[in-house]
């Protein structure tokens, strides 16, 4: 194994932590398809950073942000559901983004490429990765009860807009954070799979973020060692072996 790649996988720990973290508040709120949808306004971004040759995760960072802003005034201002105004973005986004980006890049967008992963984005998404989780047990209690019932959430003084605009930041860090490692179309293989059987699995709030947690690092090193192997495509192999812990969770359902 080569330095670059050890250090990949230690990055990867972080980064699954993060995004199975994310993904139990998306389970809980039911945002499951809007995460998904929401990581391909990333492509711009990526595209430019690819144009421009600068490194690609900022691009992606930025886009998403600008994204996640156009979607919390649009949704504020007309009381649109997020996923609508999610759905509309998200075409307009891809289209932009595959025109912009080289066909020859299209591919690695889509599905990742870890092997192209540099050292400066590997400390980047490392970071990055540190500071989701840390903000998010800082306000887990205000997010927490936003997720699972956005009108009591007053009776902790914040503005249920505010942390509606919190979380879509998370959600975007931890996109662009993932798609390295999985690609803009895998993306839910770091969030949403774990989460949906961690689900299957806890029986308490606690034991259901920690098994969202596990089962995301599993899925993600599982896929980079086996990827790296077998000359195989880690992201793939990242979302065959979360679906794989996901169907077994089904017989463990409580």
């Amino acid at each position: 194994m080569s330095d670059i790649f050890i250090y990949t996988l230690l990055s990867g720990i972080f980064v699954a932590a993060a995004s199975g973290l994310i993904g139990s508040f998306l389970v809980l709120r039911r945002m499951t398809l809007m995460s998904d949808a929401l990581s391909h306004v990333a492509l711009p971004g990526i595209a430019l950073g690819v144009v421009l040759h600068f490194e690609p995760i900022l691009g992606g960072v930025l886009a998403l942000f600008l994204g996640i802003i156009i979607i919390w005034l649009i949704e504020t201002k007309t009381k649109l559901a997020t996923e609508s105004v999610t759905g509309v973005l998200f075409v307009t986004a891809l289209a932009i983004g595959s025109l912009l980006i080289p066909e020859a890049d299209l591919l690695e967008a889509f599905f990742g490429s870890v092997q192209r992963i540099t050292l400066p984005e590997i400390i980047i998404q490392t970071i990055i990765a540190i500071a989701v989780v840390a903000v998010v047990f800082t306000f887990k209690k205000r997010i927490t009860l936003f997720s699972i019932a956005p009108d009591l959430s007053v009776s902790l003084k914040s503005s249920p807009a505010v942390t509606q605009l919190l979380l879509l930041a998370l959600i975007a860090l931890t996109i662009a954070i993932g798609i390295s490692f999985v690609g803009v179309l895998l993306i839910s293989a770091l969030s949403i799979i774990p989460a949906a059987a961690a689900r299957n699995l806890a029986k308490s709030f606690n034991g259901f973020v920690a098994a969202s947690i596990a089962i995301a690092i599993v899925s993600l090193l599982g896929g980079l060692l086996v990827g790296n192997m077998y000359s195989l495509n880690p992201g793939i192999m990242t979302v065959l072996i979360s679906a794989a812990c996901f169907a077994l969770s089904l017989f463990k359902r409580r």
